[in-house]
């Protein structure tokens, strides 16, 4: 009776394992945030300003 459990990443599957982890790693990257960090929040205030004062 063989050890071997079953299939998965590093069990023969060559990358596939490893490909659909990157695509998932990728994804979760690019997703939109939930909250903006306060170091763009002081720039878009910022901007907003610089566009209120602006005369033209």
């Amino acid at each position: 009776m063989s050890k071997s459990k079953g299939g998965g990443t590093g069990r023969g599957t060559g990358k596939k394992g490893w490909n659909r982890w990157q695509a998932a790693e990728r994804k979760a990257s690019s997703k939109p945030k939930p909250y903006v960090s306060k170091g763009l929040q002081k720039k878009a205030e910022e901007a907003k300003a610089a566009r209120l004062n602006d005369p033209s």
